[in-house]
């Protein structure tokens, strides 16, 4: 009878320390938690010779009452722009390399070789269940690194001058407007099997299928290749590294189509051009875009005419010349060949 009784007694104590274990390693309510702190940071000055080493940020733990994993990702913000994630570890600490945090900084609008405040912000979270936790902001005088991007971006392929440097189908991307670093164009793809790449020369020397990032396209065998025919716009971002490939967004603009509000006037694709009809007489004003761009409202970063039958880009010039159309004309644009009707 006694062990029966010692038995139990052992069996409600252990019981009893469960419970106390539970109570003890319960998760906190996000007002208690203990926040992050970002310990404060030397200025950084990014430089050529630098660019490729590491800086690292380092932080008071946060608490959330429970021996959990805790993982921290640091933001980075200036100005008005929204906060880029700039990296994330487990730990008190992140190395980041100064060539990853450069192209944020870029992205954020720092301007490059001057002195910038920046912004930087800590969150910590243990699971998706419970909400995360942000330490106070941190201020870092950072001077940017200006990249060295290139002029020129061209597109070679079986359908984009037979593999022929010299051939005039060569397609050559257009800069955006006052975005160093990022080029587009738009083409119509008749064959997805007929590979393509990029230089930033007419040679085969520096040609590339990728930049690390692909988006919409597929690389095998040293090329790049559409998923299936169609009209597509080509988007290359050196200041993030990346590709993107996506059917193609063409638009009319100002009083000829309606108005002057973004993405109102689409162009049509009919077999392997685009077209749009005018419906009031008024300036010819056209312009592309991708989801990929950064030009956010500024339609004119991308934006093109037709002149004497050629489709002109205004690229990284001012405003160009003006063609005026009447209402009810059919506005056709060959960009492969590089021509556009007005009738």
């Amino acid at each position: 009878m006694k062990r029966i009784s010692l038995l139990l007694s052992l069996f409600a104590f252990a019981f009893t320390a469960c419970d106390k274990d539970q109570d003890m390693y319960k998760v906190l309510p996000a007002d208690q938690v203990t926040a992050p702190v970002l310990k404060a940071h030397n200025p950084i000055v990014i430089t050529l010779e630098n660019l490729k080493t590491s800086t690292t940020f380092k932080w008071n733990v946060a608490d959330f009452g429970v021996p959990a994993a805790v993982e921290y990702k640091l933001y980075a913000s200036y100005g008005t722009a929204t906060p880029l994630l700039v990296s994330s570890a487990f730990g008190d600490s992140l190395d980041v390399k100064l060539e990853d945090l450069n192209k944020k900084l870029i992205q954020l609008g720092v301007v490059p070789n001057q002195a910038a405040n920046v912004s930087f912000t800590l969150k910590a979270s243990i699971s998706s269940k419970y909400d995360e936790v942000s330490s106070s902001a941190l201020s870092v005088n950072i001077t940017a690194f200006k990249p060295l991007y290139p002029d020129h971006v061209y597109m070679i392929g079986s359908e984009f001058g037979a593999w022929n440097w010299s051939s005039p189908g060569i397609a050559e991307l257009t800069p955006v407007n006052g975005k160093e670093g990022q080029f587009w164009c738009v083409r119509y793809f008749s064959d997805p099997s007929n590979g393509f790449k990029w230089c930033n020369q007419k040679a085969w020397s520096g040609d590339f299928f990728s930049l690390g990032t692909d988006v919409g396209f597929t690389t095998h065998d040293g090329n790049a290749f559409v998923p299936a025919a169609g009209m597509y716009i080509v988007y290359v971002d050196y200041t993030v590294s990346k590709i993107t490939i996506e059917p193609a967004k063409v638009y009319g603009m100002g009083n000829c189509f309606g108005g002057w509000n973004t993405g109102q006037y689409p162009l049509s694709v009919v077999g392997n051009k685009m077209r749009i009809t005018t419906t009031a007489a008024g300036e010819l004003r056209l312009y592309a875009n991708s989801t990929a761009s950064s030009i956010g409202g500024d339609w004119w970063r991308m934006e093109f005419v037709v002149l004497n039958g050629k489709i002109e880009y205004r690229g990284n010039g001012g405003d160009q010349e003006r063609a005026n159309v009447a209402a009810g004309k059919v506005i056709t644009l060959d960009f492969n060949a590089g021509t556009g009707t007005i009738e």
